[in-house]
C-alpha cells in the first residue's frame, strides 16, 4: 500500500514576499558575478597595455628620435665612463633611448663593482646612469619599463647579462645544443 502526502499550495502574501526576496537574491548574484567579470576583464586589459612593447620610432619621426638619442647619449655618456672610472674604453651591449628621453642599454662594467661583472643593466634618470647595485627600490620596474619603449637604438649590441656576452666571455663561453658544445 503506497501512501501519496500531497502538500498544499502556499498562496497568500507570504509566499509572494518570499518569491520577490529570492528573485531579488539572485538578481544580486547576477550582478555581483557580472561586476567581476567586468573587474577581470578591465584588470586583464590595463595590464596587457602596461607590459605591451611600444612601437620604435618610425617614418617622419625617425630622423629626429635619431638626432635626440645622438644628443641625450652624449651628455649621458661622460658620466657614464666617470662612473665606472675603467681603465679602459667601455664595452656596451645594446643602448637605446625611449620617448622620454632616457638612456638605457647595457655595459661591462668590469672591475666597477668588485670584480669581473659582466654586462650590467642600466638606465638614466636625469643624465645619471643607475645600476642595480645602488640598491634602488624601484629599479626593476624602471628597468622593465625601459625596456618595454625602445624608441630609438643608439647601438646594437647583446642584451644578456652576466660575462659570456662581454669580448671576453665571448672566447671563453660556449653554446650548448641538446647536452653538446656547438
Amino acid at each position: 500500500m503506497t501512501f501519496i502526502l500531497r502538500m498544499p499550495r502556499a498562496r497568500g502574501p507570504r509566499s509572494r514576499r518570499r518569491a520577490f526576496v529570492v528573485k531579488a537574491f539572485d538578481l544580486t548574484v547576477t550582478a555581483l558575478v557580472g561586476a567581476a567579470a567586468l573587474f577581470v576583464v578591465v584588470a586583464f586589459v590595463r595590464y596587457e597595455l602596461r607590459v605591451e612593447p611600444r612601437r620604435p620610432a618610425s617614418g617622419d619621426r625617425l630622423p629626429a628620435a635619431q638626432a635626440l638619442g645622438r644628443v641625450r647619449w652624449a651628455q649621458m655618456k661622460p658620466r657614464l665612463i666617470a662612473r665606472l672610472a675603467q681603465p679602459h674604453a667601455l664595452e656596451l651591449g645594446r643602448v637605446w633611448t625611449t620617448r622620454e628621453g632616457r638612456v638605457c642599454g647595457l655595459v661591462h662594467a668590469w672591475g666597477s663593482f668588485g670584480g669581473l661583472t659582466g654586462m650590467t643593466r642600466f638606465y638614466t634618470v636625469g643624465d645619471e646612469p643607475v645600476f642595480k647595485q645602488d640598491h634602488r627600490g624601484d629599479f626593476e620596474d624602471e628597468w622593465w619599463a625601459c625596456k618595454r619603449d625602445r624608441y630609438v637604438i643608439i647601438r646594437e649590441g647583446s642584451e644578456e647579462t652576466g660575462f659570456c656576452p662581454t669580448k671576453l666571455g665571448r672566447e671563453r663561453c660556449y653554446d650548448v645544443v641538446y647536452g653538446r658544445p656547438k
